[in-house]
């Protein structure tokens, strides 16, 4: 057995709850989930310090973490060892440890230091620590923080071999991450997906009802690939994506849009009679590089606020800031169905933006909703207040409670004990950019706990003795059974064979899904 191979093993049945007593950290701060996302992260910062367990401070001195040896922190944990590293001029004291346990714990007493003061604030996400470890001077490399994330999918699967669980490299045969059910006919929408690294390069064939070859797409670099797509007749349609003896098939409902029969001539388009719907006349363009007369701003504005955009500012006032502009650009990106915020930043008359904005099933900004605890539902995020990825669009709102109800009634009614349909984090309050994610910026996408056999819910791996896979299974079909949702991913590899999730790196320890746009009513 190698060296790295002890360090995994041994770190795989380590508590860290235990050491942070041992150590003096704030362990009361930290999660159970957050523990479980520091193990992965630090072991992924291990493999980078010690080339793999390779390097002279890890075979001579047990020091997979590169500490430097420091009076009188690391008295009692570690002996000083004077050895020359290629990151240093010269040789330097390191920190040499007995074996592995005491590198471990040395390694978190390390962090104890008063440069690493308030750690315990930073442990919800890889990319927080890192940048907090980073900011206070623990590497001086700027490409540190991407460095480590690199290679956190291999000490994700590192860990969870440790655990008896192999995990597939890569995805075996072409896939599909994400696609619409459902558009309206000129709508642009987008498919993703992922193919064999052994695929990179190639190119994909698209071929739409069987007779419309769409333009080539190349298969990138880390094995994914997308392409952007507008059908322009209604009908039941079909997409074939293929790549030598691999084929996707992919089926979309497109529909005539209520509105389809506005004069376009008139650059006026007109609201549905539903409620909710308003009409809203434009003299022109409003937003970035528009025309923005006072009158226009303002009947924007007004109606974002209303649809609770409400750091547009005083929707009585024709000022425009920056407010306004990103509220444009995430009502945007949440029409289009976007996981990220990505829109031009202005409404043009008669556009998709302003139709949007009329419709009566426009997209509202608001809290998610709270748990109910009586109906098997806990909204994990509203109860931490440390956290505050709290909001987003109610038809992801809808959509969670009808998960929470088809949940509890298809199998908590006979299986009482089972753990709550229990979601972590959405969106933060203004939308936009998270360091807690890549995605998660438009209000579209959802991260769930994992059930416990116990009853409780999160802090664990799918490969973990205390998941509860039935209860899981449960949970992922509910979630299927919603319209809306267009992907699931979830590392078990049991429920990925029976269709109900697709595995994608990260989601070894939650659940995660996201909807599309509804059609616009």
């Amino acid at each position: 057995m190698s060296l790295l191979d002890d360090l995994v093993n041994n770190y795989f049945n380590k508590d860290l709850a235990t050491i942070f007593i041992q150590v003096g950290l704030q362990g009361g701060k930290i999660t159970d989930i957050n523990r479980q996302i520091l193990k992965e992260v630090t072991l992924a910062q291990w493999l980078l310090e010690s080339a793999r367990g390779k390097s002279d401070l890890a075979v001579n001195a047990n020091n997979f973490a590169g500490l430097k040896w420091r009076v009188p922190d690391m008295k009692g944990f570690a002996e000083p060892l004077k050895i020359k590293v290629p990151s240093e001029p010269e040789k330097i004291e390191f920190c040499k440890f007995t074996d592995i346990d005491a590198f471990i714990i040395g390694y978190w007493k390390f962090l104890t230091r008063t440069p690493y003061k308030g750690l315990e604030d930073y442990t919800n996400t890889p990319e927080n620590f890192l940048g907090f470890l980073k900011a206070k001077g623990y590497s001086s490399d700027p490409k540190y923080v991407s460095k480590v994330v690199d290679l956190l999918p291999e000490a994700q699967k590192l860990l969870a071999n440790a655990g008896g669980v192999t995990i597939p490299a890569s995805v075996e045969q072409l896939q599909l991450i994400r696609a619409p059910q459902e558009v309206e006919v000129g709508q642009s929408f987008r498919v993703e997906g992922i193919a064999r690294l052994a695929d990179r390069g190639k190119v994909l064939s698209i071929i739409s009802d069987d007779q419309f070859p769409s333009a080539s797409v190349a298969i990138s670099q880390d094995g994914k690939w997308q392409f952007d797509f507008v059908f322009k007749q209604e009908g039941d349609r079909r997409m074939i994506i293929a790549i030598d003896d691999q084929t996707l098939e992919i089926r979309i409902k497109v529909v005539v849009p209520f509105d389809n029969k506005d004069d376009e001539n008139t650059q006026q388009p007109t609201a549905s009679s539903l409620p909710g719907a308003k009409v809203i006349k434009l003299g022109g363009s409003v937003g970035i590089g528009g025309v923005n007369k006072a009158d226009d701003v303002k009947a924007i504005k007004a109606r974002l606020h209303q649809l609770g955009y409400r750091w547009v500012g005083d929707p009585n006032s024709a000022d425009r800031d920056r407010g306004l502009f990103d509220a444009i650009k995430l009502f945007q990106s949440i029409i289009a169905g976007r996981s990220t915020v990505n829109g031009d930043g202005r409404v043009d008359v008669s556009g998709i933006t302003h139709r949007w904005l009329q419709a009566a099933n426009a997209p509202r900004w608001e809290l998610m909703p709270k748990s109910d605890r009586n109906n098997g539902f806990v909204n994990g995020e509203l109860e931490d207040t440390k956290d505050n990825h709290d909001f987003g669009t109610h038809w992801l709102a809808d959509v969670i409670k009808k998960i929470a109800q088809d949940y509890q009634n298809s199998y908590r009614n006979t299986q009482p004990t089972a753990a709550p349909f229990a979601i972590n984090d959405v969106s933060l309050p203004y939308g936009g950019d998270t360091p807690d994610h890549h995605g998660h910026e438009t209000g579209m996408m959802c991260d769930v706990y994992l059930p416990k056999k116990n009853g409780n819910f999160g802090g664990i791996f799918w490969s973990s003795s205390e998941y509860d896979q039935d209860a899981a299974r449960a949970i992922l079909k509910s979630i299927r059974k919603q319209k809306l949702v267009r992907a699931v991913f979830f590392n078990d590899q049991q429920l990925i064979k029976e269709r109900l999730c697709v595995s994608l790196s990260g989601h070894d320890n939650h659940i995660h899904f996201e909807i599309n746009p509804p059609v616009r009513s």
